[in-house]
């Protein structure tokens, strides 16, 4: 079994760095990767901490950015972040332990721990791991409000009114409904709230940065969240999310440290039996992963190289997704070149009669999202929900939209636009049909 999860990215007011070296460390990377990384912070994209390992060693840390631009402090390698998506790893250790401790099993069914659950004696605890038991994706459901915090109970009994999306273990798709039920159920297991078990199994043994927001007041070292703001280069708050209503697959925080150590000893078999990790923490057949995590204010993500032995973390808080940051970052350790094409405003302002004729409601159709572009006085803004932020005209051609790192190009008369990542390696395109 192989659980792989991805959601569906100058000057720097400090950094705080960490370096040991060997024989096969590449420190001539490390002011390139600095460099590369402060381009992103410059771009009111990045505020966060990146880490690279070797084997259990970390080689290079640096801090870049704020963990608060209001009280002015600077942000620092202990700082905690909301991991977002990252937080189902750890759910799965959770399961694990209660394999080991022989409160349930793999194969156990949901009926054995919410039995008035609808179609709970088809669905299996591997079912809800691997996404393949047809529970709905909270993300998509009209009554899960961000903005208003709903209990565990609240978001079972949501859920159970909803009707499978398929027959469980006939096909996969991604779900946070299933995650939560996974909450619920090593709750019944063990007898302990969500994140009271995981302070007790993980939190106290080994990883004390780790923690359940939804269970704490106020978080120690927690970073400030922002999002690139309607005027390029610059930060807003970003938007109210409720973690509470993301128990089990999103309401987890750590620092990178932590980050690291947790997921190299799931994957090395340091937290469970040699079985269970096995079953749980199968290492991908192609020698890598990449897991991502993202929320409003948060951005999650570590490589793990098995074959190399080579581990990178990236936390933020916040909202951009500079998506090739970790792979590039790789790359520049590795000591291979990276280029990313230009993103700084080329030329001025274009008159307000030019920008209305960008303005309007866009449809995109990889993820069906409606957005909206707006003209104002100071430029182009890209709207979508709550988000705000600024889509700036780099050349004649191309717009530079900071929250993704995309550059988009119109088409003539503006009927629809293309974005692609800024990266020239990648062949990611986005198409957005005026509506």
């Amino acid at each position: 079994m192989k659980i792989r999860i991805a959601e569906q990215f100058f000057i720097h007011a400090t950094a705080t760095v960490l370096c040991l070296f060997w024989a096969d460390a590449k420190p001539n990377s490390f002011g390139e990767i600095e460099n590369y990384i402060a381009e992103y912070q410059r771009l009111a994209v990045f505020d966060g901490v990146v880490l690279i390992a070797e084997g259990d060693e970390i080689v290079w840390q640096m801090a870049f950015g704020s963990a608060s631009y209001e009280r002015e402090q600077a942000m620092n390698t202990a700082a905690r972040f909301r991991i977002a998506s990252l937080s189902k790893q750890v759910t799965q250790a959770a399961i694990g332990r209660l394999v080991d401790d022989g409160k349930l099993t793999l194969q156990s069914r949901l009926a054995d721990f919410l039995p008035d659950f609808p179609n709970a004696r088809r669905i299996t605890i591997r079912h809800l791991l691997e996404h393949s038991a047809g529970i709905a994706h909270t993300n998509r459901l009209d009554w899960m409000d961000m903005s208003v915090a709903m209990t565990l109970d609240e978001i079972v009994a949501g859920l159970a009114r909803e009707e499978l999306l398929f027959k469980p273990g006939l096909e996969s798709q991604y779900s946070n409904g299933g995650y939560a039920l996974l909450a619920k159920v090593i709750e019944v297991a063990s007898g302990t709230r969500y994140g009271d078990f995981v302070d007790k199994e993980f939190s106290l043994k080994g990883y004390p940065s780790l923690g359940d927001e939804t269970a704490n007041a106020s978080i120690p070292d927690m970073a400030t969240r922002y999002a690139p703001g309607p005027v390029y280069g610059e930060r807003v708050a970003a938007e109210p999310y409720i973690t509470a209503n993301r128990i089990g697959g999103g309401s987890l925080y750590a620092n990178a440290e932590d980050v690291f150590r947790f997921f190299r000893d799931s994957y090395a078999g340091n937290l469970l039996s040699a079985e269970t990790s096995l079953n749980i923490f199968e290492k991908p057949a192609d020698g890598d992963i990449t897991i991502t995590g993202r929320s409003p204010g948060a951005l999650a993500q570590i490589y793990l190289d098995f074959e190399n032995d080579l581990t990178v973390v990236t936390v933020s808080s916040n909202s951009g997704w500079p998506a090739s940051l970790n792979s590039d970052v790789v790359s520049l350790y590795r000591g291979e070149t990276v280029e990313l094409l230009p993103a700084t405003r080329a030329r001025a302002t274009p008159p307000p009669h030019e920008l209305r004729t960008f303005a309007g409601n866009f449809r995109m159709q990889q993820f069906d999202w409606n957005v909206s572009i707006e003209a104002d006085a100071s430029g182009l803004v890209f709207v979508q929900d709550k988000t705000r932020t600024a889509f700036v005209r780099t050349t004649d051609e191309n717009f530079h939209l900071p929250i993704y790192d995309w550059l988009c190009r119109f088409s003539a008369y503006n009927t629809e636009f293309e974005c692609r990542q800024r990266s020239p390696d990648s062949e990611a395109r986005f198409f957005f049909e005026r509506t």
